[in-house]
């Protein structure tokens, strides 16, 4: 891996280097080893299938079994001045790099087969964070391409923007300009940005409560030719799949935080999204075509934890309401959207260790909603190793309704099914952990909509299996 290594010397030299720029440099690391210790639908998780239909992606009869070793290597380095008014961050990220992987077609984003190597060093982090001269409260901008938290089920991803952050003793507040996506304008019509402003004001009150207020308005107009309807699809329902071939007025009001007493502990979340998409051609799961010029949105997430703990036990319930749309034909899309998220929330459906290979990144499964129940038990062993367990039983808030390809039936199923999960995790020396996580999911009837063809009949024909591992040094 000939660029990484450059890399690493480059880091090198600028750390040994540090004096004579007058600052202080720290390089960090999070080397993740991942593997798919077995799954036996391997298509369902062969990368990011973000709740896709492609043909190879679908849920097999009789399943595919398969396993896999990868590598996700980060390194980062913070160079600040000595009062630590200006901070500059640079990060490089190598991965999910799979053990054998050829190179793609044209050679440029894989390479971990025999003499491996190719281009496959990406850019994470790329920001100046700076305090305000003249100032007594922590105010400070950070400018590039930086995490951008909005909210966890809504928007929490790197993004580039102008952020502005000011730390009072009870009281914060951020104002941020996000740029998701660019149209360089190179004629006269046609085409903007996608743009996105953002304001939150954070409370911590006494008695372990905090809570955030926020607000978050995305804007964009299509480069389409004027009368051509942008296409969104009920499986790429997520506003980074879309925003750019749509004109986009959408606005989200929030609140969340937490509230912590002694052993008793909720953490909540309440969002509320309105607004309208104009020039917008909308496919839904059934394969209806609404070529409406202009949709109103109202939609709505909620979402709480409620739990305790006891000595070194701890029992969580989670729920969460994502609104759905039951109607694909008409003006409203009352299916709730995020823009761009990852979710850790079960290891089966969503992301889990191999985090670059899962089946949604989403807190919604197409257009219609999703209602998650999870009970959860998590015991610190020992001071080294920590297990635990987790129930969940899930639907959306509206049924999925298609034509089964097997047997031609019109099908109209909201159960996605019941999960049981459980995990380990042992710190084999201060900064590294080994750890496992195991997941079987018993398919509901609505994941009959993700079964190949010859047996999407209506009903749930295969449950799915998935075993995941790591090995992690963070430093």
């Amino acid at each position: 891996m000939k660029s990484l290594k450059r890399v690493l010397a480059a880091l090198i030299v600028v750390g040994l280097t540090a004096p004579v720029f007058g600052a202080d440099i720290a390089i960090h690391g999070d080397f993740n080893n991942r593997f798919m210790v077995y799954t036996d639908q391997s298509g369902v998780f062969a990368g990011a299938g973000e709740q896709s239909t492609d043909a190879k992606r679908r849920i097999k009869k009789d399943g595919v079994s398969d396993s896999w070793g990868e590598i996700k290597y980060r390194l980062w380095v913070d160079a600040a001045t000595n009062d630590n008014k200006v901070k500059a961050i640079y990060a490089i990220e190598l991965g999910a790099l799979h053990f054998g992987k050829p190179k793609t077609t044209a050679g440029a984003s894989q390479g971990g087969e025999f003499s491996g190597d190719a281009v496959n060093i990406e850019t994470r982090w790329a920001y100046t964070d700076f305090q305000l001269p003249g100032v007594e409260n922590k105010a400070r901008f950070r400018i590039g391409l930086q995490p951008m938290n909005v909210n966890y089920y809504l928007w929490k991803e790197n993004a580039m923007g102008v952020n502005f952050v000011s730390e009072l003793e009870s009281l914060d507040y951020q104002l941020a300009w996000i740029r998701g996506y660019e149209h360089f304008r190179d004629t006269s019509t046609g085409g903007d940005d996608v743009d996105a402003l953002l304001g939150r004001l954070n409370f911590k009150g006494a008695g372990g409560f905090k809570i955030g207020v926020f607000g978050l308005y995305m804007t964009s107009n299509a480069p389409t030719t004027p009368g051509t309807p942008g296409p969104i699809t009920a499986t790429g329902y997520q506003v980074k799949r879309f925003a750019d071939v749509v004109d986009l007025g959408l606005w989200n009001v929030g609140v969340d935080g937490s509230f912590n007493s002694g052993d008793f502990f909720i953490n909540y979340d309440l969002i509320y999204q309105g607004g309208d998409i104009e020039n917008v051609a909308f496919t839904g799961s059934d394969g209806s075509v609404n070529t409406n010029t202009s949709v109103d949105v109202s939609a709505y997430f909620a979402h709480a934890d409620i739990g305790f703990k006891m000595n070194d036990w701890k029992a969580t319930y989670t729920f969460w309401y994502a609104s759905g749309d039951d109607n694909p034909a008409d003006q409203d899309f009352e299916g709730f959207v995020s823009v761009d998220v990852d979710s850790f929330d079960g290891v089966v459906l969503f992301e889990s260790f191999t985090d670059d290979n899962y089946f949604t990144e989403r807190h919604h499964l197409l257009d219609k909603g999703f209602i998650m129940n999870k009970i959860a038990i998590d015991y610190q062993a020992t001071p080294k190793l920590k297990v635990g367990a987790a129930g969940l039983y899930m639907l959306t808030a509206e049924d999925i309704k298609y034509t089964a390809a097997a047997n031609g039936a019109s099908v109209s199923e909201s159960t996605v099914g019941f999960e049981i999960d459980a995990y380990f995790k042992y710190m084999l020396f201060k900064n590294v952990e080994v750890a496992m996580e195991a997941g079987y999911l018993w398919a509901g009837d609505a994941m009959d909509f993700w079964e190949e063809s010859a047996i999407q009949n209506g009903s749930a024909d295969e449950d799915i299996m998935k075993i995941t591992g790591r090995v992690r040094y963070k430093f």
